[in-house]
C-alpha cells in the first residue's frame, strides 16, 4: 500500500434497539506499516473553526490505539485481552470511557486495508452501547 491514502471511518452504536446511530468521517491521510503494527495518521478540521485535531490509529490483530490531539484530546485503547478505561478531554469537561473489545479483524488487499472492531462502551462507568467501527484505507492512486 502507498503512503498517501483516503481514510474512511464508520461507526455505529446500538442502545437497546436494533436501530443504530451512524457516524462517518472521510479524510486524506498517511499509512505506515512497521513491524507488526499498522499506522493511519490524519487531520480533522473542527467545524466552525480554523483549528484541527491530529489523529493517529495504531493497530494490529489484538489491539487498536486511537489518539486525538487538539481541542478534543484523548486516547482510547481497544484491546481484546482486557477492558480499558480512557479519560477523554473535551471543552465541556472530561469523560471516563470504558471499552470492552470483543473482536478486531484486519483484511489487507492490494491498495486497500480494512479494520473492523466490535466493542461495548461505558461512559462515566455506566453502560452506554454496543458499538462497531469500520475503518478503510485506500491508496489515493486507485
Amino acid at each position: 500500500m502507498n503512503k498517501d491514502v483516503m481514510i474512511s471511518i464508520k461507526g455505529m452504536h446500538f442502545q437497546n434497539t436494533s436501530d443504530g446511530d451512524n457516524i462517518e468521517v472521510i479524510q486524506q491521510g498517511q499509512y505506515y506499516h512497521r513491524g507488526n503494527m499498522h499506522y493511519l495518521v490524519y487531520e480533522e478540521p473542527l467545524e466552525g473553526s480554523d483549528q484541527v485535531t491530529k489523529n493517529m490509529l495504531k493497530f494490529n490483530e489484538s489491539s487498536l490505539s486511537y489518539t486525538k490531539k487538539g481541542p478534543f484530546s484523548g486516547s482510547m485503547l481497544f484491546d481484546t485481552t482486557e477492558k480499558n478505561l480512557s479519560n477523554y478531554v473535551t471543552p465541556f469537561g472530561n469523560i471516563i470511557m470504558g471499552i470492552d473489545t470483543k473482536k478486531i479483524d484486519i483484511k489487507e488487499e492490494d491498495g486497500k486495508l480494512n479494520l473492523k472492531v466490535d466493542y461495548s462502551l461505558d461512559v462515566n462507568y455506566e453502560y452506554m452501547a454496543d458499538c462497531h467501527i469500520s475503518i478503510e484505507a485506500t491508496d489515493c492512486q486507485n
